[in-house]
């Protein structure tokens, strides 16, 4: 029910956050559900609405519950570890809905805030840091900032959806370049791979290829070869050790798994 967001391990694993149910569910190499938790709730290891997940390098989940505005985390297991509010203990209101997650190697944790149009920098204990990117849309200003990936070369790539585009940080927060791009809509999820950054787009449904330069490489329209219905509404998009692509085409409320024909 209105799958979001995606993350896949290095087990061969992905996890789905089914947000209308609000639960993550982990689903193996044979495509299989093997476990699930959550349900709706305010209590630890509850949802409201959640809608991005992480992997870190210690395969820990990072979960974005939205509505309950905190973030939890879960072994990769689906075991409940612990979670922390999505504020400044000082200035709580200066935060608004966390969407994206991304986490460095050394724990630090990066949290769109699609509502204050910002970025917020969590130690690796669970501590506010600092902020990066303000309202706006010219250099590494942000309009409601959807999912957070770190590419192969270590930069933090923020889908800018507001402002159609991709903002890309490098690991201190300052803003290295965008990656523009007239066929971006509204640019809601993105994974990165050996060829460059996988992007979908939930306005308008394509998936699109660029290469680090930010070059467009192929783009794919919405009713995909082997498809007889278009995606609709489409929230995010992981990457499997095999190349197959895993899209979250959350108006059908359905997975599918692609194969790159090269």
């Amino acid at each position: 029910n209105h799958p979001h967001g995606l993350a896949s391990d290095n087990r061969g694993n992905f996890y789905c956050i089914d947000s209308g149910n609000d639960r993550v569910i982990q689903f193996d190499s044979d495509f299989q559900a093997v476990r699930q938790t959550g349900g709706s709730g305010i209590s630890e290891g509850y949802f409201h609405t959640p809608t991005f997940v992480t992997v870190d390098n210690n395969l820990s989940l990072y979960i974005t519950d939205e509505g309950n505005r905190r973030i939890c985390r879960f072994t990769s297991y689906l075991e409940f570890v612990d979670q922390f509010e999505f504020s400044r203990q000082n200035n709580p209101s200066s935060m608004g809905l966390p969407s994206g997650t991304a986490v460095n190697e050394y724990g630090e944790l990066w949290i769109a805030d699609c509502e204050e149009s910002q970025v917020a920098i969590f130690n690796n204990v669970g501590s506010f840091d600092r902020f990066i990117g303000q309202f706006g849309s010219s250099g590494g200003q942000l309009r409601m900032p959807e999912k957070i990936v770190r590419d192969v070369r270590g930069r933090f790539i923020v889908c800018d959806a507001g402002n159609s585009r991709l903002v890309v940080y490098d690991e201190y927060g300052t803003n290295i370049s965008s990656i523009d791009d007239p066929l971006f809509d509204y640019p809601v999820g993105a994974v990165s791979s050996d060829e460059g950054i996988w992007t979908i787009d939930k306005a308008t449904g394509r998936l699109l290829l660029h290469d680090y330069d930010g070059r467009l490489v192929v783009v794919f329209e919405p009713l995909l070869t082997g498809l007889e219905q278009k995606l609709s509404s489409p929230s995010d998009v992981t990457l499997l050790r095999d190349d197959r692509i895993v899209i979250s085409d959350s108006g059908n409320n359905r997975l599918l798994i692609c194969r790159i024909i090269r």
